[in-house]
């Protein structure tokens, strides 16, 4: 059988203003972790790049000496033509990267203008929940009074300006 008794959080409604103010938090936050996991993210992504490009070097050097002793020994044309195929293939490869390298660089800098851009004008939800906190809060109080002037009732003359010689010859 359910229980008849309301719960704390059912006696509590949510109003527009409760929605507009969680909504408003809530999307902040998100937009603040997204920012930061985006950033994260693309840093991962162009040490990775460098990592590459470390061990391509490594590969290319190692290469060239093969090369080199290959020549200084004076094998035959097969295996020098084996060696310069692979060193040629290995330097198209760190061309490719160096590309690699420098659009992830690119979209880093883009990256890092957007998350200023976007968190700058994320401070506008920011004033958004606070002017809808100061909405509720407001919502509780009662208002104040107005002020009332002491006039009788039905007397709704107004005090006549005390008439000066120029106003009452103007009027001749």
């Amino acid at each position: 059988m359910k229980d008849s008794k309301p719960s704390k959080q059912a006696a509590k409604v949510t109003t527009p203003l409760h929605l507009l103010q969680t909504l408003t938090r809530t999307l902040n936050e998100h937009l603040g972790e997204a920012c930061q996991q985006a950033e994260k993210d693309a840093r991962k992504a162009l040490e990775k790049l460098n990592r590459q490009h470390e061990k391509l070097l490594e590969k290319i050097a190692e290469a060239e000496e093969k090369l080199g002793s290959r020549q200084a020994n004076g094998n035959d044309a097969k295996s020098l033509e084996k060696s310069q195929t692979k060193l040629s293939a290995l330097q198209q490869a760190l061309s490719e990267l160096q590309t690699s390298r420098t659009a992830a660089e690119d979209y880093t800098r883009q990256l890092q203008n957007d998350i200023q851009q976007t968190l700058r004008i994320g401070k506008g939800l920011e004033r958004i929940e606070g002017q809808a906190a100061q909405a509720i809060e407001k919502r509780g109080k009662p208002p104040a009074p107005a002020r009332v002037r002491n006039r009788k009732p039905g007397n709704t003359a107004r005090r006549k300006k005390p008439a000066t010689a120029d106003s009452a010859s103007a009027s001749s």
